[in-house]
């Protein structure tokens, strides 16, 4: 099922603008992840294309055929919702087959998809249960599966992960992907988690203030980012962000050119320097020096924290640049360094709209 919709916006009667126009494809069998802050917009445009908000402007398409105005059931879509929304009265097994037998399945063929389902979502101990006997992680896996349950033509899924456990969690991610890629079901996502989008998408559209910032693919997300606040939020650590300028088309940072950070045109740039893209090296030989400030492990690396030495207005909006180490690579809190960057990898940004100067 394709998915498309134009210029479209909407705003509540207090005056709310959630959604700015607009627009979007989404591909038969995609993977789509609509990722942001709180208060983006990207809850309000799943409930948009689910049917359940009606919007002010705009359009909604489904495989060609505008359902801007049909209700929420003749859409042939499935949403699974942050909230668990089970009825309390029915067990588990009920609240999954309730859909399929109210459309006229018999109950043996529905029970015996339920039980599919389960199988997939390890919670076929559970079907006798009724949702207060569950807890929370459990109660969300059998939302889910209420709504896998129906083969529906399209995926609408509201953050269903949020209330699991960090195991849990990455062992439904994987069973996400896997069953994505063998289903090839349409799928609209919605996080705030960043690893999960990344992970998840075939593409990824990143939302702020109810207008899309960038969609592409999860790599061009992290490696070409739009502008500096598809960089800021992409990331963790968090990417660096320096003053610069651009010089006969090559950056200047901390009076220092990098040949290969490159863009056409001259004046001033922010540079956008990954933590994996700093190389720590002796003091006096990278592009400035510094003092390692403090680290944070992070499993197979650590977060050297720099305070960097008479530079002083070269760091935007922060103290220290942050450098990922390799676990083994010795580093001592206190040691001067030289800090170096794989120029050919740093970002530029214009310093007045913070739009990427790399785009194309």
């Amino acid at each position: 099922m394709a998915v498309s919709i134009k210029q479209l916006a909407k705003q509540f009667r207090d005056g709310t603008k959630a959604v700015r126009g607009i627009d979007l494809d989404i591909a038969d069998g995609e993977f789509l992840t609509l990722l942001g802050p709180s208060g983006c917009g990207k809850t309000t445009t799943l409930r948009l294309i689910a049917g359940l908000e009606e919007p002010t402007e705009g359009t909604i398409s489904i495989n060609g055929r505008d359902v801007t105005n049909i209700d929420p059931g003749d859409r042939d879509v499935a949403m699974v919702f942050q909230s668990y929304a089970l009825y309390p009265h029915m067990t588990a097994l009920q609240n999954m087959t309730l859909g399929l037998t109210v459309g006229g399945m018999s109950k043996a063929e529905a029970a015996e998809k339920a039980r599919e389902t389960a199988r997939l979502l390890g919670i076929e101990k559970l079907l006798e249960r009724k949702p207060a006997k569950l807890s929370g992680g459990e109660r969300q896996r059998v939302a889910l599966g209420r709504a896998m349950v129906r083969r529906p033509a399209c995926y609408l899924m509201d953050e269903p992960l949020s209330n699991l456990d960090l195991k849990r969690r990455e062992h439904m991610r994987t069973e996400l992907k896997r069953l994505h890629q063998r289903d090839r079901v349409t799928t609209i996502y919605v996080t705030h988690d960043q690893a999960e989008a990344l992970i998840l998408s075939d593409r990824v559209a990143v939302l702020n203030e109810g207008t899309i910032q960038q969609v592409a693919d999860p790599i061009t997300i992290y490696e070409r980012p739009a502008n500096i606040f598809v960089a800021d939020f992409i990331g963790s650590p968090s990417i660096n962000f320096l003053n610069g300028e651009l010089r006969d088309g090559a950056a200047m940072v901390a009076g220092r050119r990098l040949e290969e950070a490159r863009a056409p045109g001259s004046g001033r740039v922010t540079l956008g320097v990954r933590p994996e893209d700093i190389i720590l090296e002796a003091p006096g030989s990278g592009v400035l020096d510094g003092t390692i400030d403090f680290t944070e492990p992070y499993g197979g690396v650590i977060i050297a924290f720099i305070l960097p030495q008479n530079a002083d207005g070269l760091i935007k909006e922060r103290e220290h640049i942050a450098a990922s180490v390799d676990v083994h690579q010795p580093i001592e809190i206190g040691a001067r360094v030289g800090i170096g960057f794989r120029a050919s990898r740093v970002n530029l940004f214009d310093a007045a709209t913070g739009d990427s100067l790399l785009s194309g």
